[in-house]
Protein backbone atom coordinates (compact mmCIF):
# COMPACT_ATOMS: atom_id res chain seq x y z
CA UNK A 1 0.00 0.00 0.00
CA UNK A 2 1.24 3.07 -1.38
CA UNK A 3 1.76 6.32 1.61
CA UNK A 4 -1.30 8.00 0.40
CA UNK A 5 -3.71 5.05 0.04
CA UNK A 6 -2.60 4.63 3.92
CA UNK A 7 -3.06 8.10 4.89
CA UNK A 8 -6.35 8.05 3.28
CA UNK A 9 -7.30 5.24 5.20
CA UNK A 10 -5.96 5.93 8.35
CA UNK A 11 -8.06 8.96 8.22
CA UNK A 12 -11.11 7.11 6.81
CA UNK A 13 -11.55 4.74 9.67
CA UNK A 14 -10.49 7.15 12.55
CA UNK A 15 -7.90 6.68 14.10
CA UNK A 16 -6.16 10.56 13.79
CA UNK A 17 -5.81 13.13 15.44
CA UNK A 18 -6.04 17.13 15.03
CA UNK A 19 -3.55 19.38 16.57
CA UNK A 20 -4.95 22.61 17.94
CA UNK A 21 -2.01 24.24 16.01
CA UNK A 22 -4.28 22.66 13.20
CA UNK A 23 -7.57 24.47 13.67
CA UNK A 24 -5.96 27.84 14.29
CA UNK A 25 -4.56 27.38 10.62
CA UNK A 26 -7.78 26.31 9.00
CA UNK A 27 -9.67 29.56 10.40
CA UNK A 28 -6.90 31.74 9.51
CA UNK A 29 -7.49 30.19 6.03
CA UNK A 30 -11.18 30.22 5.91
CA UNK A 31 -10.83 26.57 5.57
CA UNK A 32 -13.12 23.47 7.53
CA UNK A 33 -12.40 19.70 8.03
CA UNK A 34 -14.35 18.83 5.05
CA UNK A 35 -12.02 20.97 3.25
CA UNK A 36 -9.25 19.35 4.39
CA UNK A 37 -10.93 15.53 4.11
CA UNK A 38 -11.72 16.60 0.23
CA UNK A 39 -7.92 17.56 -0.09
CA UNK A 40 -6.84 14.30 1.25
CA UNK A 41 -8.95 11.94 -0.50
CA UNK A 42 -8.17 13.65 -3.94
CA UNK A 43 -4.44 14.69 -2.91
CA UNK A 44 -0.91 13.30 -3.81
CA UNK A 45 2.30 13.06 -1.84
CA UNK A 46 4.26 16.26 -2.61
CA UNK A 47 7.46 15.77 -0.16
CA UNK A 48 7.95 13.50 2.29
CA UNK A 49 10.42 13.00 6.01
CA UNK A 50 11.00 9.24 5.89
CA UNK A 51 13.23 9.61 9.35
CA UNK A 52 10.18 11.10 11.02
CA UNK A 53 7.35 9.33 9.07
CA UNK A 54 6.04 12.78 8.10
CA UNK A 55 4.32 13.51 4.90
CA UNK A 56 3.30 16.75 2.80
CA UNK A 57 -0.06 15.78 1.60
CA UNK A 58 -1.41 18.39 -1.37
CA UNK A 59 -4.86 18.28 -2.97
CA UNK A 60 -8.28 20.35 -3.63
CA UNK A 61 -10.59 21.48 -0.91
CA UNK A 62 -14.21 21.01 -1.76
CA UNK A 63 -14.87 24.57 -2.88
CA UNK A 64 -11.91 23.90 -5.13
CA UNK A 65 -9.20 25.83 -3.54
CA UNK A 66 -5.81 24.76 -3.62
CA UNK A 67 -4.97 22.98 0.13
CA UNK A 68 -1.94 21.32 1.69
CA UNK A 69 -1.12 19.78 5.26
CA UNK A 70 1.30 18.29 6.56
CA UNK A 71 0.97 15.04 9.00
CA UNK A 72 2.69 11.87 10.19
CA UNK A 73 1.33 8.02 11.10
CA UNK A 74 2.87 7.43 14.42
CA UNK A 75 4.46 3.93 15.26
CA UNK A 76 0.62 2.50 16.35
CA UNK A 77 -0.29 3.68 13.13
CA UNK A 78 -2.53 6.67 14.03
CA UNK A 79 -2.42 9.93 12.01
CA UNK A 80 -1.81 13.22 13.30
CA UNK A 81 -2.44 16.31 11.62
CA UNK A 82 -0.12 18.74 12.63
CA UNK A 83 -0.76 21.85 9.91
CA UNK A 84 -2.92 22.81 6.92
CA UNK A 85 -2.53 26.06 4.71
CA UNK A 86 -3.60 27.16 1.40
CA UNK A 87 -1.19 25.86 -1.23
Amino acid sequence: MSAIESIRNIFTYGTYHFTDHLFDELDNDGFTIYNLECSIANGRIRKTWPKENKFEVVGKGFDGRPLGCICRITHTNKLIIITAYED
